[in-house]
C-alpha cells in the first residue's frame, strides 16, 4: 500500500514537471513580450531617452517631468476627445445595428452562412485596402456618396475626411462598417444558445416578437454584449491604420487619437521617452475605464 502511494506521488510530480516544461515556451513569450516591455516603458517614461541614437551614457532620470510636460499638452487633450469621441460614434451604433442583423440572420434568412461570409468579409480583409476602398468612396468631389446626395438634390456636400467636422465622423463610419461583421458572428453564436424553451413558454403566454425579444433574447445574451463592449473599447483606443492612411491624423488634429500620437511623438519627432509616457498613460485610462465597466456589470449582465 505504501509503495503503492509512492508510486502516485511520483507519477503525480512528473506530470506536475511535464506541466511546467510544456507551459515554459508561454511564460518566457509572456515575460520577454508582454511583462518586460511594460516595465521598460515604465522605465524610458522617467528619462530624458529621445532617440534610438542618443548615446546611453547621456541618458538620464528626469523624474516625471514627460508626465507634466505630457499634462500641459492641448494636443494630448485634442486626441483624448477623439478617442473619446470614437467611443461614443462607434461603440452604440455598432453593437445596435450588429444586434439587429444578427437577429434577422437567424430567424429570417435561408442562406445563413452566405450572408455571416459577407458581413465578416471586411473585418478579415487587410485593413490598408479597407481604407483605400474609403478613400475612394468618400472623395469629396466625385466620390460615389457625395455623387448620390448631389443627384437627390443636396449640392453643399460635405469634403468628409477633408473636413474638420466631419472627418472623425467619416473614420468612424469606416471603422463601423470594417467591425459589423465580427460582431454579428458573436452576437449569432449567442442567440444560439437561448434555450428555445423560453420562447415558447412565452408563445404559450401570447408575448409578440419584440416582447420576447426585449424579455427573453436580450437578458440572455448580455454577457456577450458585455464582452463586445469590452472588446470594441479596447480595439477603438488602439486605432492606428485607418489613421495613417486617411488622414495622418488631420485635417489639423480632428483625427488625432492617442496612439497616432504617440507613434508620431516617439518615432517620428525622436521623443521616445514622450512616447512612453503617452504609453503609460493611455493603460490607465484604459484599464480605469474597463474598471468601471466590470464593476458596472452586476447591474445589467445576467449571469
Amino acid at each position: 500500500m505504501e509503495l503503492s502511494t509512492r508510486k502516485t506521488k511520483s507519477l503525480r510530480k512528473n506530470e506536475t514537471f511535464a506541466g511546467y516544461m510544456f507551459l515554459l515556451p508561454c511564460l518566457f513569450f509572456l515575460l520577454f513580450m508582454a511583462i518586460l516591455p511594460v516595465f521598460l516603458t515604465v522605465i524610458i517614461s522617467l528619462t530624458n531617452w529621445g532617440s534610438v541614437a542618443t548615446d546611453l551614457s547621456k541618458v538620464s532620470f528626469v523624474g516625471f517631468e514627460n508626465y507634466l510636460d505630457l499634462f500641459k499638452d492641448e494636443t494630448f487633450y485634442t486626441a483624448l476627445k477623439n478617442n473619446i469621441l470614437l467611443l461614443v460614434y462607434t461603440i452604440p451604433i455598432q453593437l445596435l445595428l450588429s444586434f439587429v442583423l444578427a437577429v434577422m440572420i437567424n430567424k429570417f434568412c435561408y442562406f445563413k452562412n452566405f450572408f455571416k461570409s459577407i458581413y465578416f468579409l471586411p473585418y478579415i480583409s487587410s485593413t490598408v485596402a479597407v481604407a483605400t476602398i474609403w478613400m475612394v468612396v468618400l472623395q469629396p468631389s466625385y466620390g460615389p456618396v457625395t455623387e448620390m446626395l448631389k443627384a437627390i438634390g443636396i449640392e453643399n456636400t460635405p469634403k468628409w475626411l477633408s473636413d474638420l467636422h466631419w472627418a472623425l465622423p467619416s473614420l468612424s463610419g469606416m471603422v463601423v462598417w470594417q467591425n459589423l461583421g465580427y460582431d454579428i458572428i458573436i452576437i449569432l453564436a449567442a442567440l444560439q444558445t437561448v434555450p428555445f424553451e423560453l420562447y415558447e413558454s412565452a408563445d404559450m403566454d401570447g408575448a409578440n416578437w419584440f416582447v420576447k425579444i426585449r424579455k427573453i433574447t436580450l437578458p440572455m445574451i448580455t454577457p456577450t454584449i458585455f464582452f463586445l463592449i469590452i472588446y470594441e473599447t479596447m480595439e477603438t483606443f488602439r486605432i492606428f491604420d485607418q489613421i495613417s492612411v486617411l488622414t495622418d491624423g488631420g485635417p489639423g488634429d480632428a483625427t488625432q487619437v492617442l496612439v497616432y500620437y504617440l507613434y508620431k511623438q516617439a518615432f517620428r519627432n525622436s521623443h521616445i521617452n514622450y512616447g512612453a509616457a503617452i504609453t503609460v498613460v493611455l493603460f490607465i485610462i484604459v484599464f480605469i475605464i474597463t474598471l468601471v465597466q466590470w464593476l458596472g456589470r452586476k447591474k445589467w449582465v445576467h449571469e
